[in-house]
């Protein structure tokens, strides 16, 4: 229920937050999944394709950035919303995308992945980084009188009109 929409990413990440005082590790995945949900939804609500074709396109996004023939977040949100938005670079929404990509993917991935242990700090501070991510991706939708909490609706392939 935590990731449905009516449960609104506010107060999500005031659930994960108070998780995070008894179980870090688990408050780490859910922060990462939080972020990663608020991502998509952020590029879905703002974005200028039509619905359908966007959510195909994120279906198949896992990463940053672009490896092989596969877009990154980074390469969908340029083409969906930075490139029509002044300002909008997701370095600039973000603010801290380069540590996230460095430090809070790296402890997600250990926790995930079993690969080594994460001290608290570490896992506090990539809590702090995903969930804070989120709450700048609200605010920059907001911004622009865009509600991620809510439904998301139907944009229509364009009808290419004949002169």
């Amino acid at each position: 229920m935590m990731f449905h929409v009516s449960f609104g990413s506010g107060k999500r990440e005031a659930e994960i937050r108070k998780i995070a005082t008894s179980d870090r590790t688990t408050a780490v995945i859910l922060a990462a999944v939080h972020f990663e949900w608020m991502l998509k939804r952020a590029i879905l609500k703002m974005g200028s394709s039509p619905t359908k074709d966007l959510r195909g396109q994120l279906e198949g996004v896992y990463r940053m950035e672009k490896k092989g023939n596969q877009d990154g977040y980074k390469e969908v949100w340029h083409r969906e919303v930075g490139s029509r938005v002044k300002n909008a670079s997701l370095q600039t929404v973000i603010g801290h995308l380069s540590r996230i990509q460095s430090h809070a993917l790296n402890v997600r991935g250990k926790v995930v992945h079993g690969n080594g242990t994460v001290s608290e700090a570490h896992a506090d501070e990539a809590i702090d980084l995903f969930l804070g991510a989120g709450e700048k991706l609200r605010d920059f939708a907001s911004k622009r009188d865009i509600d991620l909490d809510t439904r998301l609706k139907t944009r229509p392939k364009s009808k290419v009109v004949n002169p």
